[in-house]
């Protein structure tokens, strides 16, 4: 049984990404299957459904299967990740022309939904001064 991502964006993600470390039989193969026949196996790589092998051996004990594990995740999973949130991502620019297209819009509405969109423009604007504030402590 291998590792199923289930954190932000798993929905995105194709179902064929469940990660293992794959045994490495003496002969040089390499199986996810774990038998009677597979019981001698001489280290582990990381793989996973989709095709994707990592490119190191680790030695056949414990450590070894955690690190192929760790390897799948660190350096197959969490980059398909981080590209699904980039396309999910709204950058600071793209907020501010936002936030001046909702302002522009509402400046001359004078009823209560135009009231309404002030309030909540206003409060954009607020998140955002915070942020640039927090950034600029950093």
């Amino acid at each position: 049984m291998g590792i199923i991502y289930c954190g932000p964006y798993a929905d995105a993600l194709a179902d064929d990404h469940e990660g293992y470390a794959a045994r490495i039989l003496p002969d040089g193969t390499e199986t996810g299957t774990w038998t009677h026949a597979t019981r001698e196996f001489t280290g582990y790589r990381a793989h996973c459904a989709c095709g994707w092998r990592g490119t190191a051996a680790y030695p056949a004990t414990d450590e070894g299967e955690n690190l192929a594990v760790e390897e799948w995740g660190r350096d197959h999973l969490i980059p398909l990740v981080n590209t699904v949130a980039r396309r999910h991502t709204v950058t600071g620019e793209q907020l501010l022309t936002l936030v001046r297209e909702l302002r522009g819009s509402v400046d001359c509405v004078g009823d209560e939904q135009g009231a309404g969109v002030l309030h909540a423009v206003e409060r954009i604007e607020e998140l955002l001064d915070d942020l640039a504030h927090d950034e600029a402590v950093r």
